[in-house]
């Protein structure tokens, strides 16, 4: 199997590639706001704000109004409202700003101003966790833990030196083609990653000292419309007067709807168990270990028990994308938002975030979500300049 760095498509394998500087952790805001958050004369950056809804008039957006420390505040746009507040706060503001499917806002008070698709084409990656693996040596697999004293916290903090860390404990990510793909003559386009994950929490509750765990993930899954996942609103909770996202929000992901999808997982847990058993891993004396939950109920390592598996740790990849479609325009009956990322049928009111991909990469998201902001600078930056005269 190849080794990758910095790799396009290929299949392989390589450490995982990190938004970082100097061992830090570095941000879309540490990259691009803080360096001129104090020397720009046309930025704010207005802290402690939740926006709760966008003001219109007619069709045509004109503002925000925000809570901050408890008070109901306006800001007011002169050219233009852009809203970044992700795939599931993106649709939820639009939800309280009037835009929404035809029938969502019918029972509730909030008076329509567009109908578009908000809330469809949910995507992400679904996965589920083959493990614990136990290990007789840790060389590879220390516990941060460990070696986290005041004394090491003071260094991290103080040093301007690079230091030998991690990220969220993801030492390395492989990228397989299934069977599936191969049959789709799509051998080139991996379909399949793993994250090999350090003990840095138990999920099982045994010495996870001692112990590792791989995420397995479908890279590409099915898109057909009817395997889109949705986001909604409740309308009971809304009208008893909820306003909390994580209660007012339905999500429902259609995870492994279909067929493909979960015969690439198991695919890829085969993937894993073989490569556990190379040389590498047996020099460590890397040895799968049952879920108690499930061996309890099932032959340890059979169908029935990775099935069990399965649906114990199922999870996404925290990759959700798509609630806002981009599409080719008002021709476009699946979209919200046009190539320009302006929403569909109004004026003066953009989206840029993830939420208008119109379908999920086949990896993490990150680099593409920074792709589609910069694309979004480029857009409104030409077309609102100003023209230049010549003296």
């Amino acid at each position: 199997m190849a080794f990758l760095k910095h790799a396009t498509n290929n299949s392989g394998f390589a450490t995982m590639e990190v938004t970082r500087e100097v061992g830090r952790r570095v941000s879309t805001f540490d990259a691009y706001i803080k360096p001129i958050l104090h020397t720009r004369t046309n930025l704010r950056v207005i802290k402690y704000a939740q926006v709760d809804k966008i003001i219109f008039t007619g069709k045509s957006a004109t503002g925000v109004v925000y809570t901050r420390h408890g008070h109901i505040m306006q800001a007011h746009a002169s050219k233009e409202v852009i809203i970044s507040t992700g795939t599931f706060g993106t649709p939820f503001l639009l939800f309280k700003s009037g835009i929404a499917p035809l029938g969502l806002l019918d029972k509730t008070n909030i008076p329509p101003v567009a109908l578009l698709p908000v809330g469809m084409n949910l995507q992400d990656h679904p996965g589920f966790v083959v493990g614990p693996f136990a290990v007789n040596d840790r060389t590879y697999f220390s516990n941060v833990l460990d070696n986290f004293t005041s004394e090491v916290f003071e260094k991290y903090i103080t040093s301007q030196k690079e230091l030998i860390i991690s990220n969220i404990g993801v030492d390395g990510q492989g990228f397989l083609v299934s069977q599936v793909a191969k049959k789709r003559e799509e051998s080139d386009w991996p379909d399949i990653f793993i994250d090999i994950v350090r003990p840095y929490y138990n999920i099982y509750k045994d010495n996870v000292a001692n112990q590792f765990l791989v995420a397995i993930y479908v890279g590409r899954p099915e898109y057909k419309k009817s395997y889109r996942g949705s986001l909604t609103l409740d309308i009971n909770a809304y009208r008893r007067g909820v306003t909390n996202i994580e209660q007012l929000l339905r999500i429902d992901y259609k995870f492994l709807q279909n067929k493909l999808d979960y015969s690439v997982l198991l695919e890829a847990k085969d993937a894993v168990l073989k490569i556990m058993s190379t040389k590498s891993f047996k020099k460590i004396g890397a040895t799968l270990q049952p879920m108690p939950i499930c061996s309890k109920e099932h032959p340890f390592n059979s169908y029935d028990y990775w099935r069990c598996v399965m649906e114990v740790t199922g999870t996404n990849g925290w990759h959700s994308c798509g609630t806002c479609r981009m599409g080719h325009g008002p021709s476009d009956k699946d979209a919200v938002v046009d190539s320009k990322l302006r929403v569909i049928g109004l004026q003066r009111l953009r989206v840029v975030d993830a939420s208008i991909m119109p379908q999920i990469t086949n990896i993490n998201i990150c680099a593409a979500v920074v792709a589609i902001a910069e694309k979004a600078c480029e857009i409104i930056l030409k077309q609102h300049a100003t023209p230049f005269t010549p003296i």
